[in-house]
C-alpha cells in the first residue's frame, strides 16, 4: 500500500506541462490526502477529513462524473504552454520536441492518478486497525457516468474522451491531443461555443439556442448573404461586419445564433457582446486577437435613445479607432432602427432647431450604419408568407396540416403580435400544446 502511494505522490510532484492542476481544488485535495498518508502520519482522523472532502469537492465540481473522466476533462479543456502551442500549430514541426515529450510523460502521471480508487485508503485504514471497520468500508469512488461532457463542441470531442476511457497509455494519445487542440482551441475556448462577456471577463455559455439554418423558412436572400460572408471570413478573407435591420420577430437573430450552430466545428466562437458593455470592446479584442479561432462579436437588439458613450464607441470600434480590429473578430449586430438613435422630426427642421451646426448632429446620428460594410434588411412576410413559415414549422414537428391549422395561425397572427417568423413559431407552440391537451 504505501508504495503505491508512493508513486501517486511522484505522479503529482513530476508534472511539469499540466503542473496547473496541483492547484485545482479537487486533485490539490487528493494529494494533501496521499502525502498526509505517505508522511506516516498517525492521525486518521485527518485521513478521513481529507478524504471526505476530497469526495465532495469531486462530487460537486465534476458534477457526478468519476476521478479519470474529471482529470481528462482537466486535460482537454485546460488552459497551458503545450495546449496553447498545439492550438496555434501548422505542422508537427512548430511543437518543441521537449515540450512534448514533458506533455506525454505528465499524460501517463495524470493515467496513474486517474486509477486511484477509495479501495486503497479502506485498506489503508483497516491494516492500521485504528477506526472499526464500518467506517473504513464507508469510503467510497464517485462512479461517473462516462458522459461527460454534457455540452460538448461536436463527434471529434466525444471520440478522444473515448479514447482516453479506454486507452492505455495515454502518452500513446499525443498526437490525437495535439489535433485537438489544433481544431477546437485551448482552454474556455475548446470547451464552448458560445460566450457572454460581462465587460472583464467571457462567460462560457452552457445551453445555446439550438436553432439551424433550416429552421428559418422564408428568408433565404437574407441567409446567403451572411452565410457567404462568414465562409469567407472563416477562410482567412477580409469581410465586412453586417448590420442584420428589421421588422422584430422576423428572424434576424436567429440568423445569427444559426451561423454559429453551423458553423463553429470549422473553428467559429461566438462572444454576446451587450450595449451596455461596448465600452469595453477594446479589452475584449485584446483577449480575442491572440487566440487561433474566429470570433463573431454578436451585438443583439441595437438602438440609442440619442448619441451616448456606446455609439461613439461602437462607432470607434467599426472605424476609426486607433487599435486595429484582428482579422479574427468580426462584428453581427441587429436592430429594428435602421440608423439606431431614435430620429425626431425637430432634428431635420432647421427652423426650430438651436444648434449652430444641426446639420453635424443629424449626420452623427445617421452615420453609425453606414460603417457597417454589410446592411442585410429583414421585412415583414406578406400573409402568404407567414402561412408558408407556419407550414414549414409544423412539418417538421410532425403536425397535420389542415385548413383549421391556417384558419387558427391568421386568428392568432390577428389578435397577438402581427405576422412575423416569431408570431408564427408562438402559434405553432400553442397549436401543438392544444393537440397533446386533446389527446391527454
Amino acid at each position: 500500500m504505501s508504495e503505491k502511494i508512493k508513486i501517486y505522490r511522484l505522479c503529482f510532484e513530476s508534472l511539469k506541462v499540466y503542473r496547473n492542476l496541483l492547484e485545482d481544488m479537487v486533485l490539490k485535495n487528493l494529494y494533501n490526502l496521499i502525502c498526509h498518508i505517505d508522511d506516516q502520519n498517525q492521525d486518521f482522523k485527518k485521513v478521513l477529513n481529507l478524504y471526505s472532502t476530497f469526495y465532495y469537492n469531486l462530487l460537486e465540481a465534476g458534477k457526478g462524473c468519476s476521478l479519470k473522466e474529471y482529470i481528462i476533462e482537466k486535460i482537454l479543456f485546460g488552459e497551458n504552454t503545450f495546449a496553447k502551442l498545439a492550438s496555434n500549430a501548422i505542422g508537427k514541426s512548430m511543437i518543441d520536441q521537449f515540450i512534448k515529450k514533458a506533455a506525454s510523460c505528465d499524460l501517463d502521471c495524470l493515467e496513474f492518478i486517474s486509477n486511484f480508487s477509495a479501495k486503497e485508503i479502506e485498506d489503508y485504514l483497516k491494516e492500521s486497525s485504528a477506526i472499526p471497520d464500518f467506517l473504513a468500508e464507508s469510503f467510497l469512488d464517485v462512479k461517473g457516468t462516462n458522459t461527460m461532457p454534457q455540452n460538448a463542441n461536436d463527434n471529434f470531442i466525444k471520440i478522444i474522451i473515448e479514447k482516453f476511457l479506454n486507452v492505455s497509455p495515454w502518452s500513446s494519445l499525443i498526437e490525437d491531443l495535439i489535433e485537438f487542440y489544433k481544431q477546437n482551441g485551448y482552454g474556455i475556448f475548446a470547451r464552448y461555443k458560445g460566450f457572454s462577456w460581462d465587460g472583464e471577463k467571457l462567460i462560457g455559455i452552457e445551453n445555446l439556442d439550438p436553432v439551424r439554418l433550416d429552421d428559418l423558412v422564408n428568408i433565404e436572400r437574407q441567409k446567403k448573404i451572411v452565410v457567404e460572408n462568414t465562409l469567407a471570413f472563416l477562410r482567412g478573407q477580409r469581410v465586412n461586419n453586417i448590420l442584420l435591420y428589421g421588422s422584430r420577430g422576423s428572424g434576424k437573430s436567429s440568423t445569427v445564433k444559426a451561423i454559429l450552430n453551423e458553423f463553429y466545428h470549422m473553428g467559429l466562437r461566438m462572444v454576446e457582446v451587450f450595449k451596455d458593455q461596448l465600452y469595453t470592446f477594446p479589452e475584449l479584442i485584446r483577449i480575442l486577437r491572440d487566440v487561433p479561432l474566429k470570433f463573431i462579436a454578436f451585438v443583439d437588439d441595437l438602438s440609442f435613445e440619442d448619441i451616448e458613450e456606446n455609439y461613439t464607441k461602437l462607432k470607434a470600434i467599426l472605424e476609426g479607432s486607433l487599435e486595429v480590429m484582428p482579422q479574427n473578430v468580426v462584428i453581427y449586430a441587429t436592430s429594428n432602427r435602421r440608423h439606431f438613435v431614435k430620429e425626431k422630426f425637430d432634428d431635420r427642421n432647421t427652423f426650430y432647431s438651436d444648434e449652430v451646426h444641426f446639420k453635424d448632429t443629424l449626420e452623427e446620428k445617421l452615420s453609425l450604419a453606414d460603417r457597417f460594410g454589410i446592411i442585410v434588411t429583414y421585412t415583414s412576410p406578406t400573409q402568404q408568407e407567414y402561412l408558408s413559415i407556419v407550414e414549414e414549422i409544423a412539418k417538421k414537428r410532425r403536425i397535420e396540416i389542415t385548413e383549421e391549422l391556417y384558419n387558427l395561425s391568421l386568428q392568432w397572427e390577428m389578435n397577438y403580435n402581427g405576422r412575423s417568423a416569431r408570431t408564427a413559431k408562438q402559434f405553432v407552440d400553442w397549436y401543438e400544446m392544444q393537440i397533446k391537451m386533446e389527446k391527454g
